[in-house]
């Protein structure tokens, strides 16, 4: 395959496979291929179209429940949340102080808990995610709008429609990365901001772990960026990088204790329970949950120190509409 992001011929196979560790939706291995130019990697031979949807399981998002644990789980996302929102909330302000509220699209929202958090800070928010299950949640537990569809093209929004986009962990889903940034810049005003994370594989922790990183989540994420061939993006798309923050609460350290522990990940135990029909005890859960923040405790420090050298497990980017 050429590169998927800068189209260069010049890629070469990597050393490595993968397989879905986490979910276990398929048996098969998958074989990857990195750019010599832009410093992309990708699954290659790419997934069919057809097939990407089954690697999905059901409620491959967040969403809160009404337990003791659900509410104590509820409050650490928001709490953790904020970097998300301060990052938003900054980009917001760089727009003319005459777009009051400042109209925000989240692609890829699931059950839209930051879209509620960014609706009592004033935004005029919508979202826009592939499962009608969590549009359903979105708006019973958040008061959020959400607009469903497997491509943001077929939502058929106006031009101009909104001053903020955001995409946290979307790019590397999608398989035509072009096409997408064509309809967020359509869809964006004129001085409107794109606020997006991608998992980076230039981090310490990808260098450390390879394919057993929880970041490149295979195959779910079929296309896996550097800072720099996300700027190639970027600038290919028609925009400008503003900001660049390399560290968030929600992502980084998780990341790394997920690695290295995965079975103790809460998405994937509770996607395995659902699988199985073998709902785990409420001790077991409770234990389950303080071993895996005890290890993301741990793992803080390390996530802080690759952050802070420039190599973060994720980047974060604000960018604008080249005119």
């Amino acid at each position: 395959m050429n590169c998927p992001v800068c189209f260069s011929p010049a890629t070469a196979p990597q050393p490595f496979v993968g397989s879905d560790s986490l979910f276990a939706t398929t048996q098969r291995t998958f074989g990857f291929s990195a750019c010599t130019r832009c410093k992309t990697l990708f699954i290659d031979p790419a997934p069919l179209a057809e097939e990407l949807a089954s690697f999905y399981p059901s409620r491959y998002w967040w969403n809160s429940s009404t337990d003791r644990l659900g509410k104590l789980e509820g409050i650490y996302r928001r709490i953790v949340l904020r970097d998300h929102l301060a990052f938003v909330i900054e980009a917001s302000q760089m727009l003319a102080d005459d777009r009051e509220p400042i109209r925000l699209l989240d692609v890829g929202c699931g059950g839209a808990t930051l879209l509620g958090i960014l609706r009592k800070h004033g935004f005029d928010v919508l979202g826009f995610d592939a499962s009608p299950e969590a549009a359903t949640i979105a708006n019973a537990d958040h008061g959020v709008e959400v607009v469903t569809g497997t491509r943001l093209q077929d939502a058929n929004f106006s031009t101009a429609a909104f001053d903020v986009v955001t995409l946290f962990h979307v790019m590397e889903h999608v398989p035509d990365p072009h096409a997408l940034l064509a309809e967020v810049r359509r869809i964006l005003d004129a001085n409107g901001r794109l606020v997006l994370q991608v998992p980076n594989i230039e981090s310490w922790q990808f260098r450390l772990l390879g394919c057993r990183w929880y970041g490149l989540d295979v195959p779910r994420h079929v296309i896996n960026y550097s800072y720099q061939s996300m700027q190639q993006l970027l600038s290919d798309s028609g925009f400008r990088v503003r900001r660049v923050r390399h560290f968030n609460l929600r992502d980084n350290a998780p990341a790394l204790a997920s690695s290295v522990f995965p079975s103790l990940d809460p998405l994937g135990r509770r996607v395995r329970s659902a699988r199985s029909c073998r709902k785990e005890s409420g001790l077991l859960v409770w234990a389950h949950h303080v071993l895996y923040l005890t290890a993301v405790a741990a793992a803080f420090p390390f996530a802080m120190a690759e952050s802070l050298a420039g190599f973060g497990a994720t980047v974060m980017i604000e960018a604008e509409k080249v005119l």
